[in-house]
């Protein structure tokens, strides 16, 4: 850390909470910086389709959540001391498990932050490899390239509070008490229970029973 509290490392942490801030899952530090990272942001446009068009028209379409692609140099050389004490390996595994690995308590992957002086991205693994480039005589691996995209995710409460949207008809953001279940918490918002389903697709529930109380779920605008 340096004077100000910033990671004089690049720091990846993972989470169980949305927002990236809560429930701290695991984290570590580069072993060394990476000499640069990218950001991609895509937007998608769709061609007009009129017949005998002499050239297309770009109409919009969507935005697509931005891309943070970082490679991380993993040295067991001794050159560079790594993090805890730990072998390549074992650092390696300790990435995957903050980035990759499916969580059975939270059913998913974890959310993930990523800090360095200036940058601060929350989002989700999207890939992962690792590729070996040097190793002892015994075969124990010295040296690696950890290779990450990770896709920007914002919590649905922070997209609300960032929006200020507060209409009914827009958004809803619900917590879950004692007794309710997603039918009756999807009947109280669209006046009818048969849109569980959807609402449990949305965030990224594997069973409707899949709620507990003081979890946040996010109700959509559904065209009915």
């Amino acid at each position: 850390m340096n004077p100000t509290g910033t990671p004089t490392k690049l720091l990846l942490a993972g989470y169980a909470d949305a927002t990236a801030t809560d429930q701290l899952i695991d984290s570590v530090y580069a072993v060394i910086n990476p000499d640069s990272y990218t950001l991609k942001y895509t937007i998608n446009y769709k061609n007009t389709d009129e017949q005998g068009a002499v050239a297309p028209t770009q109409i919009f379409s969507s935005m697509e959540s931005g891309n943070f692609d970082l490679e991380l140099l993993v040295d067991g050389t001794g050159v560079v001391p790594i993090p805890g004490g730990l072998t390549v390996d074992k650092y390696i595994e300790k990435v995957m498990n903050i980035a990759y690995n499916y969580q059975g308590t939270d059913h998913r992957p974890n959310y993930l932050r990523i800090t360095w002086g200036n940058t601060n991205f929350t989002g989700v693994c999207k890939n992962i490899s690792v590729k070996y480039t040097l190793f002892s005589n015994t075969g124990t691996a010295l040296r690696a390239l950890i290779k990450m995209s990770v896709i920007e995710s914002v919590a649905f409460a922070t997209k609300i509070k960032e929006s200020g949207v507060s209409s009914p008809d827009l958004t809803h953001m619900r917590t879950v008490v004692a007794g309710d279940t997603l039918p009756l918490m999807t009947y109280r918002i669209y006046g009818e229970p048969g849109y569980y389903m959807e609402v449990a697709r949305v965030n990224g529930l594997n069973s409707i029973h899949d709620i507990k109380p003081g979890d946040g779920l996010y109700f959509p605008p559904l065209k009915k």
